[in-house]
C-alpha cells in the first residue's frame, strides 16, 4: 500500500504543535475517561508525545500489513476501503489527541459527546465500505467461518456493513442523550454490531455446509 503524504504531514504538524504547547501543559494530563465522560486516570505530561506519535505508528503498521498478508492480492481489490479505513483511524486518533491537550490546558469540552459523534462517523464510514473487503487475514470480519468459505465472507461483510451503519447512527443519536443512559445504549449497540456478524457467519456457514 502506498503512503499518503498528506496523512504523514498531518501527524508531523500535530507532533510539532504538541511540542510547542508542551511547556504550557500541567504535569499531569488526562489519560482515560470513564463511561460518564469523566477523567478517571491521569498520566505524566510526556504521555502526549506518545498519543501524538500513535497515529503515525499505526498508519505505518497498517501500510506494512498488506505486504506480509498471504492473501496480499486481495488488497488490490479493496484498495479504496483499506485506504479510507487507514485515513479515518489516523484522523480519529489525532482528534482524540488534541481533545486531550485542550482539556489539559483547562478548556471545558464535553468529551463524551465528542467521542460518540466520532465513533458514530467512524462506524458509518466503515460500514459503507465493508462489502468491498475481500478475503484476507488482517482486514475485515475474520471469523473461522468467513475465513473458511468465501461466500460466507462476502455475505457476512454485506450484513456487517449494515450493522455498522446502524450502530454509527445510534452512536450519534446517543450523543444527545443526557446522563449515563447514552453511554449504555451506545455500548449495547457496539456489542450488538460486533456480535451479530459473528453469529451470522456461523449460522450461514452451517447452512451452506448442510
Amino acid at each position: 500500500m502506498k503512503i499518503n503524504k498528506w496523512m504523514v504531514l498531518l501527524v508531523i504538524l500535530s507532533l510539532i504543535g504538541t511540542g510547542i504547547l508542551y511547556p504550557y501543559l500541567p504535569e499531569q494530563v488526562p489519560g482515560h475517561w470513564n463511561v460518564k465522560g469523566q477523567i478517571d486516570r491521569y498520566q505524566n505530561k510526556t504521555w502526549v508525545f506518545f498519543t501524538a506519535m500513535l497515529p503515525l505508528l499505526l498508519y505505518l503498521f497498517m501500510t506494512v500489513l498488506p505486504k506480509i498478508d498471504p492473501k496480499k492480492k486481495a488488497y488490490l481489490k479493496h484498495t479504496k476501503a483499506y485506504d479510507v479505513t487507514r485515513i479515518m483511524i489516523v484522523l480519529f486518533l489525532v482528534i482524540i489527541h488534541w481533545v486531550t491537550i485542550t482539556v489539559a490546558l483547562g478548556y471545558d469540552i464535553n468529551v463524551g459527546f465528542v467521542m460518540r459523534i466520532l465513533t458514530g462517523i467512524l462506524f458509518i464510514l466503515l460500514g459503507n465500505y465493508m462489502s468491498q473487503i475481500r478475503p484476507n487475514y488482517f482486514f475485515g470480519i475474520k471469523t473461522p467461518w468467513t475465513l473458511a468459505n468465501e461466500q460466507v465472507w462476502k455475505k457476512t461483510h454485506r450484513v456487517g456493513g449494515y450493522s455498522f451503519i446502524i450502530m454509527g447512527i445510534i452512536s450519534i443519536v446517543t450523543a444527545f442523550l443526557e446522563g449515563q443512559m447514552g453511554w449504555m445504549v451506545m455500548m449495547v449497540g457496539i456489542v450488538a454490531a460486533v456480535l451479530y456478524p459473528f453469529v451470522y457467519s456461523y449460522l450461514l456457514f452451517n447452512k451452506i455446509e448442510k
